[in-house]
């Protein structure tokens, strides 16, 4: 079943909907250090497993970069 997001304000659909972390992987993001917010509320990298993706949620991913 395709699930409808909404990823960094622009229309997503996956087929694989299932949780943030299957989302980070299929946007070839698996191990980078990415902040992800979810509804608007920041969501800790280890509830990503656990927090199923579900149709209409919008998801805001930054990734960290570091410099000096």
């Amino acid at each position: 079943m395709d699930v409808k997001l909404t990823v960094n304000e622009e229309a997503y659909e996956t087929r694989a909907a299932g949780s943030v972390t299957t989302l980070l992987d299929e946007m070839g993001l698996a191990g980078q250090a990415v902040v992800v917010v979810l509804n608007g509320e920041v969501l800790p990298a280890a509830a990503r497993d656990e927090q199923a993706l579900r149709e209409g949620d919008r998801v805001d991913l930054f990734r960290i970069v570091g410099g000096g």
